[in-house]
């Protein structure tokens, strides 16, 4: 049943809340690679230190899970957009305008729901490698 409202603003919005999205990832990415530059840093310098091999043990350890944390997350993932390849649906070519837009908002909507939910588990990640960075720099303090 072909809708009587333009819905072509609502898919504007909802493609722009898609780049947001997008956006977001990127922020992680940013977040990942800087916390990643820091543990290598403060890995190389925990090398250079001569301490009990208990304590070089602790620090070095949260450092390097905060290491995979980060790999983990800036590791390459396959994000959804709402882009339609013709050849493979050509349904969408028959498509009245009003049924073409509420196949593509509801395709922007699934994208979003993916792309959002697999950057929080990004995050969890990039959180978590903080949350360890920061531990480990308080124990480094706390054995110099």
């Amino acid at each position: 049943m072909p809708s009587k409202h333009d819905l072509q603003p609502l898919l504007d919005v909802r493609q722009n809340q898609l780049g947001v999205v997008f956006a977001d990832s990127d922020s992680i990415d940013t977040k990942a690679l800087a916390i990643l530059g820091a543990n290598v840093a403060i890995v190389l310098f925990v090398d250079t230190l001569h301490v009990a091999t208990w304590k070089f043990v602790l620090v070095y350890s949260l450092f390097v899970i905060s290491l995979v944390l980060d790999v983990i997350s800036i590791w390459p993932r396959k994000y959804q957009d709402m882009s339609v390849d013709s050849t493979a649906h050509p349904s969408y070519l028959h498509l009245n305008a009003n049924d073409l837009v509420l196949q593509l908002l509801a395709d922007t909507e699934d994208a979003i729901k993916f792309n959002s939910q697999l950057n929080r588990k990004r995050m969890h990640f990039c959180i978590s490698s903080i949350v360890l960075t920061g531990l480990g720099i308080l124990a480094l303090l706390c054995i110099l």
